[in-house]
């Protein structure tokens, strides 16, 4: 587990160091929305540490990416999950046969939720540590209204991107040394911000 982090914190330091950052950075986050989970996060807090100045304009760029990238998702969960008449496709009945504990129940249920908190789950799943494309492809599946989910998605990202700059900018150089030496910290304090972050979503 930990060489595997240590992989993907060189992978990230060494597309953060090239003038190609901003365009992978956003490729980064649109598939990471899309179709393929990628460290979208810890490529960004390597591009803002390498170069503070532009904490912002990254958290820009970052935010763009995931929010163009939720719209693909969204349409791939709409037109592969059921048919123009409404049945299930054979996508989705591929699911329901091969996914472990995936069934039309549990997808009811989860069809229910998104019903009653759609705007909720979309948001709090901004800051949670899971691939965002299970959430904007979850959301097309379900029919979420897209000016929810535009809505949703771009509000929560744009408050995780821009959060984390400000992190950057205030403790970058103890951020720094914790990514090239130790990475557990690093889990923590993205964590603490996570955290963080959903306790003034609630109260709010």
């Amino acid at each position: 587990m930990t060489s595997w982090l240590h992989r993907v914190r060189d992978w990230s330091l060494h597309w953060a160091g090239t003038k190609w950052a901003s365009l992978v950075l956003f490729l980064c986050a649109f598939a990471d929305a899309s179709i393929f989970p990628l460290p979208t996060p810890l490529l960004f807090l390597s591009m803002t540490l390498l170069n503070t100045s532009k904490a912002y304009k990254y958290a820009l760029i970052g935010t763009l990416g995931i929010f163009t990238g939720s719209i693909a998702g969204y349409a791939l969960g709409h037109f592969l999950w059921v048919d123009a008449g409404g049945n299930f496709t054979k996508v989705a009945e591929f699911a329901f046969s091969h996914v472990p504990g995936f069934s039309r129940d549990v997808y009811e249920q989860i069809h229910v939720q998104f019903g009653h908190w759609d705007f909720g789950i979309i948001f709090i799943a901004s800051f949670l540590p899971l691939p965002y494309n299970t959430f904007s492809i979850m959301s097309g599946i379900f029919n979420v209204n897209m000016l929810v989910f535009l809505l949703a998605t771009l509000i929560g990202q744009t408050v995780r991107f821009y959060l984390l700059a400000v992190v950057v900018k205030l403790i970058g150089p103890q951020v720094k040394t914790l990514i090239y030496r130790k990475l557990k910290p690093v889990a923590i304090i993205i964590t603490a911000v996570i955290v963080g972050a959903i306790i003034v979503s609630s109260v709010f």
